[in-house]
């Protein structure tokens, strides 16, 4: 059983000291005295917590009056803080956000005060790391975030994180009914890392976006999956940073997916191998800086973003076409195989980008040029900064 698994080494951990700094408000808690085994029941008997800004803030002085003081209605010495005040009860919840996710599943077992907390526990970070999966154990994984899941409160997750590989042996159905459980209204940041062979095989279901869950995301990155949102797609309207990497998404399909993202600040494209052209509209007012590499198949980047400033580019050339994006400052591009790629950028993309303040040329198959009087070395970079 789960609550068996507790170690001695979570005590410690307890012990410690956690400092964070969040409006200027630092917050300390210690844990200490003595510890009772009875049985699996382990109890706090024990606990100060001090808050401290630029003066004290609040401070426990006696033991009568302490947050330590036993709870007389919770069995075997609980610490029931949580009837201190929301105060303490979100200084509590921070602190032990602070927590490894597997030590902070871990310390669920010592109370209900620390259950509580655990049941809304705002980051879950899904790794063999955080889960204390040894290599013999990668096919846990699913039993392990399943037995994770079902102990949360389903309310109050910020973070969301999955990295696994193939030998962890997920299977898509399980991989959605998490996300369906753990995307809730209040999220920020989802990040789904899949092996390459889930490309084709998992779609990221647009569905768990939909009813408002979407609306808080600011953070989105996705790796070897395919994701296709229809016409009128409109979940993500916070989204500030958007990376997809061994996305199967078609042109029209990045369209929609982005269409409706005004708070859209930085976009990065990797290996999608399914984009032809890629079109950034000109209503993506705060769009700055936009990455797009390695995705083959592409011939067109026509951007109207009106105050995109950095392009970086990577792969074969293609049809830049800037428009009002021609106030692009700074413009990396690194072609792989095309020989006089350094000629082209120079003597092209300067006029594509008026404004152009610097330019950055990395190529890997340049040749000595008579007429241009220029020898690039393989894997040389060449740099011009441009008046």
């Amino acid at each position: 059983m789960f609550f068996l698994e507790f170690k001695r080494e979570c005590v410690s951990y307890l012990a410690k000291n956690w400092v964070k700094e969040r409006n200027r408000i630092a917050v300390r808690v210690f844990v200490c005295s003595s510890w009772l085994f009875p049985s699996v029941n382990i109890c706090i008997t024990q606990c100060r917590v001090l808050c401290a800004a630029d003066e004290l803030i609040t401070s426990v002085p006696d033991k009568k009056d302490s947050l330590c003081q036993q709870d007389d209605q919770s069995q075997g010495g609980d610490i029931d803080i949580f009837r201190a005040g929301s105060t303490l009860r979100d200084i509590w919840c921070l602190v032990h956000s602070l927590m490894p996710l597997c030590d902070s599943a871990h310390s669920a077992c010592v109370s209900r005060t620390f259950l509580r907390s655990w049941r809304c526990h705002p980051k879950l970070i899904f790794t063999e790391e955080t889960l204390g999966l040894k290599r013999t154990e990668a096919r846990d994984f699913t039993s392990r975030v399943n037995q994770i899941l079902k102990n949360h409160s389903d309310t109050g997750v910020k973070i969301l994180e999955f990295v696994f590989d193939d030998r962890n042996n997920v299977n898509t159905c399980h991989l959605n009914s998490w996300l369906q459980k753990a995307v809730t209204p209040g999220i920020e940041k989802i990040t789904l890392f899949l092996p390459w062979r889930y490309r084709e095989e998992y779609n990221f279901p647009c569905s768990i976006l939909l009813d408002g869950r979407g609306n808080s995301i600011w953070y989105l990155d996705l790796t070897n999956c395919a994701f296709h949102p229809m016409v009128g797609f409109d979940c993500l309207r916070s989204l500030t940073k958007l990376r997809l990497y061994g996305v199967c998404i078609t042109g029209d399909e990045l369209g929609h997916l982005i269409s409706n993202c005004f708070a859209l600040e930085e976009l990065q494209v990797w290996c999608c191998m399914e984009l032809i052209c890629s079109t950034i509209p000109f209503w993506l007012q705060r769009l700055s800086c936009l990455t797009v590499s390695e995705c083959d198949m592409l011939r067109v980047i026509e951007s109207t973003a009106p105050n995109l400033t950095t392009l970086d580019f990577f792969g074969e050339p293609v049809q830049l076409v800037l428009r009002e994006s021609s106030k692009v400052k700074h413009l990396k591009v690194g072609y792989s195989y095309t020989p006089n790629a350094v000629s082209y950028a120079i003597t092209k993309l300067p006029s594509i980008a008026p404004h152009l303040k610097t330019l950055a040329i990395y190529s890997s198959s340049e040749v000595f040029s008579e007429a241009s009087n220029y020898y690039i070395p393989v894997f040389m970079t060449c740099k011009k900064e441009c008046d």
